[in-house]
């Protein structure tokens, strides 16, 4: 525990939330019929791992740390300038993925859900945990 801020229950947290919005957006995208999925057209799934990547990294650096701002001296705009940041490199990466991704073979609906899950919760609990440790490392605790 860092002062008041719990850098594990705010990760642990993020996982779950990531976790069951990737699920939301899984079922929203790519219905709730078991199929197999492409990862390149028609089904695009490895394209998903931008958008994905991009509002998981934001939320996950964003939330956590204007919660924790409430218990620490953290200043607002270093805050929306690091979320920024970790959005961008979250589009590096799902872009990435998407390259590494999009000439696979098709993958089963039940499959390409427990990896899109597994990703946003991992994912979500990495820069939560990195978010909320540059901004702790910077802010006297009150």
């Amino acid at each position: 525990m860092t002062g008041t801020v719990s850098i594990r229950r705010e990760a642990a947290i993020s996982v779950g939330i990531n976790g069951a919005l990737s699920l939301a957006f899984f079922l929203a995208l790519f219905g709730t019929q078991p199929r197999l999925l492409a990862w390149a057209t028609p089904d695009r799934l490895a394209l998903d791992f931008v958008p994905q990547s991009i509002a998981v990294a934001l939320m996950s650096a964003l939330v956590p740390a204007l919660i924790a701002r409430k218990r620490v001296d953290g200043a607002l705009r270093p805050i929306l300038l690091r979320a920024a940041g970790f959005a961008l490199a979250g589009a590096a990466l799902g872009g990435l993925l998407s390259l590494v991704t999009g000439g696979l073979p098709p993958i089963g609906w039940g499959a390409a859900l427990a990896i899109k899950i597994a990703y946003g919760g991992a994912l979500g609990a990495l820069v939560a945990s990195l978010a909320l440790r540059r901004m702790l490392s910077s802010a006297p605790i009150i």
